[in-house]
């Protein structure tokens, strides 16, 4: 749902009506309505304005946060107002470590004000007893004169007090002490206020150090488990290389033992005859060369499909047998291989 806008002065309504803010209608309307956009005239961004407990404020969301300026009830809403919100929002707030000490700053400030102003008018209020006193005293003195002077027949006229002069001094003297009675109360006041403001940044100052303290605290053990968890990297690195090192030297002991095994065997079978004689390796050669052979044969008597004669074959292993060192009993027996 579109909610309603002021754009210069004016009030667009989700239903096509537009009035201006600045007259009884617009005066009607904040009372009806809960939350408006507001539009600036100049380079401020727009922002929302919304009603709370019947207070306007002007809201606008930043980095993910909703900043609050006061505006006051609906008759202080005005479009100058509205444009002095705009440019206030567009200000970035100042850090709140600032405001604390702005604030105290502030407070301390006036507590000096306060109190130099109450001294001033103890200064003035202790002038003022003194000249009363003096004066007084002047009275006090003329009136014991003056039976004395009338009986050796001093017939000169004595100064006369000015009762004006002594009322206009005793009212002056009575407003001083009201006056400085009020300061003093003022001066209360402002003291117990800055007590209270103090106590409270000194619990907020607590409350901070507190909370760094916790997270000084949590950066100290995430650093003590950094720290364990390095040395429990380093041990199975450690672990590992010496894992490495011992299949390093295990495959040398296996190969080693192998070759060692081989020759062992080798050794057995020179012992026992079982390694290949020169004789058997030529014959292994000539049934190579057999097999070639053969397989010459079969590819040329396959229009035939049929193999060459038994006797055939043991005429030219006879033949071949007078070129060749081995023996015609290992030759019928290749032969005999060669035929199953």
């Amino acid at each position: 749902m579109t909610i309603p806008s002021v754009i210069q002065g004016l009030v667009e309504t989700g239903d096509g009506k537009v009035f201006e803010l600045e007259t009884p209608k617009g005066s009607a309307w904040l009372e009806s309505i809960g939350s408006f956009r507001f539009e600036p005239s100049g380079d401020s961004k727009p922002y929302t304005v919304r009603k709370e407990s019947g207070y306007w404020y002007g809201c606008r969301k930043i980095a993910g946060k909703v900043r609050k300026k006061y505006i006051g009830k609906s008759p202080e809403v005005s479009v100058a107002k509205l444009e002095e919100v705009a440019e206030a929002l567009e200000i970035p707030p100042a850090p709140r470590a600032n405001k604390v000490a702005e604030a105290t700053q502030g407070v301390a400030q006036k507590v000096a004000e306060v109190a130099e102003v109450a001294e001033v008018a103890q200064d003035r209020l202790t002038a003022l007893e003194l000249q009363v006193a003096n004066l007084q005293k002047a009275v006090e003195a003329l009136q014991e004169a003056l039976p004395g002077k009338l009986e050796v027949g001093n017939s000169l006229e004595l100064p006369k007090v000015d009762n004006e002069v002594a009322e206009q001094l005793q009212n002056e003297l009575g407003n001083l002490k009201a006056e400085n009675e009020k300061l003093k109360a003022d001066y209360a006041a402002l003291l117990e206020s800055s007590t209270v403001v103090t106590n409270k940044l000194r619990e907020k100052v607590q409350e901070l150090r507190s909370q760094l303290q916790i997270e000084k605290s949590r950066g100290e053990e995430i650093w003590e488990e950094l720290s364990d968890t390095k040395k429990a990297l380093a041990e199975v690195r450690a672990e590992l290389e010496t894992e490495r090192v011992d299949r390093q030297e295990a495959e040398k002991r296996d190969t080693a033992a192998i070759e060692a095994q081989r020759s062992q065997i080798k050794d057995l079978k020179r012992g026992y005859g079982l390694e290949p004689t020169h004789t058997e390796n030529i014959l292994r050669r000539q049934l190579a060369d057999l097999q070639a052979e053969l397989s010459d044969l079969k590819q040329k008597s396959a229009a035939a499909s049929e193999l060459p004669e038994a006797a055939d074959l043991l005429n030219q292993l006879k033949t071949r047998r007078k070129r060749s060192k081995a023996d015609l009993t290992d030759l019928e027996t290749i032969l005999e291989i060669l035929e199953s």
